[in-house]
């Protein structure tokens, strides 16, 4: 058995590593930030904060809660170690008051077959994220996975588009991107794997050199696919399009194809079904997760989902779609970054590497 397996979002889960809230804090305004502040909000003067310890521990039962219920389910459960990121750092590029958290590993890290790549991420905050992750991926190291860094990025202000907002124009990977092409970055969960076929959603943490590197670091093994939403601001695919099966994907409603992809899933056989609205659908009470948080959720296998507990419409429509449901409270983790997709991170899945689309 290869420790570290893994090709797509649902064949069946065997081992895991799920997130913790400990020592996490609110990201102080920087120029990845930009699109999701007006010029003149005064949020871009935030200088970043730690979070009420209560919200923290409240988070930090649902996650262990999430892992309880994964364990219940015959899954192998790794989490990181807690580090504080309520501290200062700074590189010879620049300087933050303090980092983010270790709560979502599906951002840091993106897992094809037996490789673990610590990826290149935009935001200087989440520079050092992959710390809370060694001891794992050293683990995983000897135990036979395949281990790789991207280049770290200097996330110098070459690296942004200058004075960058979405006030007045659309987020537009062609047009009006929120990064430039100095050097390569991307966020983990801005691809989604479907087996050879990998889905990149360009948005305001992935640009075009991110892409390219992944791609040619894959080789012609793996197929790297561009798919464009209409979207202001985007951020990570898997609230816009989530594979469930072979042949079966949720679509969010309210960001449409920009492109044709819609033809070619649909060309090769997928069924793509639009989500439902959220519960919590309505103006968000926080900017760190979408209102279509709902479509965050994690297949444990082909016929069974985990989904937060009050998206009862989205229950019901999993259950005509013959999927079995596994109800979890997470409302006290959006605040961190994610729901149950971002909070995990799968290392190994039963099946082999196979093509879905022609």
């Amino acid at each position: 058995m290869t420790i570290v397996s893994s090709y797509n979002e649902w064949d069946p889960l065997e081992e895991v590593i799920i997130g913790t809230a400990r020592g996490a804090g609110k990201l102080a305004f920087e120029p990845a930030l930009a699109a999701y502040y007006p010029k003149a909000d005064p949020e871009r003067g935030f200088k970043g904060a730690p979070y009420p310890p209560e919200d923290v521990e409240r988070a930090e039962r649902q996650l262990d809660t999430f892992a309880l219920a994964l364990e219940k389910e015959g899954v192998t459960v790794q989490r990181p170690d807690p580090v504080n990121h309520i501290a200062p750092f700074s590189t010879p590029d620049f300087e933050v008051a303090n980092g983010h958290a270790q709560t979502c590993p599906r951002d840091v890290m993106l897992v094809v077959g037996d490789r673990i790549i610590e990826v290149p991420m935009a935001q200087r905050g989440r520079f050092f994220e992959y710390r809370a992750y060694r001891r794992l991926v050293k683990e995983y190291f000897a135990g036979g996975a395949q281990w790789v860094a991207a280049p770290r990025p200097q996330l110098t202000a070459e690296t942004y588009t200058e004075d960058y907002t979405t006030e007045d124009e659309l987020y537009d990977f062609t047009t009006h991107p929120a990064l430039t092409e100095f050097e390569p970055l991307f966020d983990a969960a801005s691809f989604t794997r479907c087996g050879r076929d990998i889905f990149v959603q360009p948005d305001v943490v992935t640009n075009r050199f991110g892409i390219e590197w992944l791609r040619r670091y894959l080789g012609p093994e793996f197929r790297v696919r561009v798919v464009e939403f209409t979207d202001r601001y985007p951020q990570h695919i898997d609230t816009t399009l989530v594979p469930l099966r072979p042949g079966l994907a949720l679509t969010n409603p309210e960001r449409p194809f920009k492109d044709d992809s819609a033809k070619f899933f649909a060309d090769n056989d997928w069924r793509l079904v639009d989500a439902v609205p959220s519960v919590r659908t309505g103006p968000p009470t926080t900017r760190d997760v979408s209102n279509w948080i709902s479509m965050n959720i994690l297949m444990l296998n082909p016929e069974t989902v985990v989904v937060e507990s009050a998206e009862t419409p989205l229950i019901e429509l999993f259950k005509s779609l013959k999927i079995d449901v596994i109800t979890v409270d997470f409302d006290a983790v959006f605040q961190f970054g994610g729901s149950f997709h971002c909070c995990s991170l799968d290392i190994r899945r039963q099946g082999e590497l196979q093509s879905y689309f022609a």
